[in-house]
């Protein structure tokens, strides 16, 4: 039970407090050891203003009462003013500070004295407001000294160096403490971007205190139930989409075999039709179950043999870029990507505008054709899987609405992004960015 508290945040945050507090603690005593050996610490008031009136009392009990006042005269005493009078006015203020200076000084200069008075003047400035009047003889040694003149604690050297450490050993476990407990949940945090954006599962270190290693616990449980469900339903339709191949590719011999009626030739339309959205079906699902390998690729050569191809089969299309341009990619998925891209520019423009850049550390590939554009509420609708606009961009019989959404995937796969726009002049813009360096795992 102990040891499950102390595995946990607030047990960790305890642990560390109380372990920072002791070394502080250890740490003091033994500066002040080092320090101060055998000396004893000062004492508090009234002791050392009664030592030094004693003191002062015995060297002029010593001397004839004729060269007493030479002897004040002549001698610096650690006290504010000292002086001899035969007679003089007492003060009318008892406080508590005056009631034991005088408790002490009657306790020992009783033997050899005479009356002790201690007062405080309330007229009189912070320095001379005590007044001490000890009986000497005919004589009386009237005194005048600060309240707690010599008892003044001061911040000395061990009392700074050990609020120092204190202060720096709390900011730096403190700091520890908090790096402890934030990187586990910074990983879980990175973990969970990486998850929602790639869909695929590895696994999550389960460390840190105990809290947070139960949320990395119930992270992994999810993200594998997740993959695993997004996995069985893609091998599903992936079966179905596959199976459907085999019954479609007979109904259409069947068809082209048969006599050529007005309902054989609409049956078979269809059937062209239904093997479209098959092997779109297919294509999509393929593409996020690839494990093509990343490697380095020439993005220039492979759109100008692209364009090249495309104008031999006389589309208006013209490449505008370096001549070599590396990146780090998967070569089949980003020439998917180059080529549906084509294919809906080729499908709704008369011509296509190929444009390659590099900045810093992403390779950019626009792709803009003259057609009719895309309205601009639907630019991000139209990437999602599935979505079909209004039939001014939807003239292709068959079409799922997955081509951009494959490219979609393959971009984002590669730690890039898809981004449409319309062009000023009319028409639309398909900007790919990648990372010249693959940053996807």
């Amino acid at each position: 039970m102990i040891g499950r508290f102390f595995r946990s945040t607030v047990g960790q945050i305890l642990l560390i407090t109380a372990s920072s507090s002791t070394v502080t603690f250890l740490f003091s005593l033994a500066l002040f050891s080092w320090l101060y050996p055998n000396a004893p610490p000062r004492p508090p008031w009234p002791w050392s203003v009664a030592f030094r009136i004693e003191s002062l009392v015995d060297g002029l009990r010593g001397v004839p009462e004729r060269d007493r006042a030479a002897l004040l005269a002549g001698v610096r005493w650690p006290l504010t003013e000292a002086r001899l009078a035969t007679a003089a006015s007492v003060c009318d203020v008892l406080s508590k500070d005056t009631r034991e200076l005088e408790a002490v000084l009657q306790d020992d200069l009783a033997a050899t004295s005479g009356k002790v008075t201690v007062r405080e003047c309330s007229d009189a400035p912070l320095e001379t407001r005590v007044q001490i009047l000890v009986g000497l003889g005919e004589q009386t040694l009237a005194v005048r000294t600060h309240a707690v003149d010599g008892t003044r604690r001061r911040l000395t050297f061990p009392l700074v160096g050990a609020l120092v450490f204190l202060g720096v050993a709390v900011v730096l476990m403190s700091a520890w403490a908090v790096w402890l407990v934030i990187r586990p949940l910074r990983r879980l945090s990175d973990q969970v971007t990486t998850f929602g954006e790639q869909m695929s599962f590895v696994p999550l270190a389960e460390e840190g205190p105990l809290e947070i290693r139960r949320a990395a616990h119930a992270f992994n449980l999810m993200q594998e139930r997740v993959t695993r469900s997004i996995q069985d339903r893609t091998r599903m339709l992936a079966a179905i989409s596959h199976d459907m191949r085999s019954p479609l590719t007979r109904m259409r011999l069947q068809l082209d075999t048969a006599e050529p009626t007005q309902m054989v030739q609409k049956l078979s339309r269809e059937t062209i039709l239904m093997q479209d959205m098959v092997t779109s079906a297919l294509g999509y699902l393929g593409n996020r179950s690839s494990s093509e390998a990343f490697e380095p690729l020439d993005l220039a050569a492979l759109l100008q043999t692209i364009c090249d191809e495309y104008a031999d089969a006389g589309v208006e299309i013209h490449y505008t870029g370096p001549d070599a341009l590396t990146v780090v990619c998967k070569p089949n998925a980003i020439q998917r990507a180059v080529g549906n891209l084509l294919e809906n520019a080729i499908a709704f423009g008369s011509r296509i505008d190929v444009i390659a850049t590099s900045a810093g550390d992403l390779a950019a590939v626009t792709i803009g054709d003259d057609g009719p554009g895309i309205p601009a509420h639907q630019l991000a609708e139209v990437i999602e899987p599935f979505v079909r606009l209004d039939p001014s961009r939807n003239a292709r019989p068959g079409s799922l609405g997955l081509g951009l959404s494959i490219v979609s995937d393959i971009v984002q796969e590669h730690g890039g992004r898809l981004t449409l726009s319309n062009r000023v002049e009319g028409g639309l813009l398909a900007l790919i960015e990648l990372p010249l360096v693959a940053s996807a795992p």
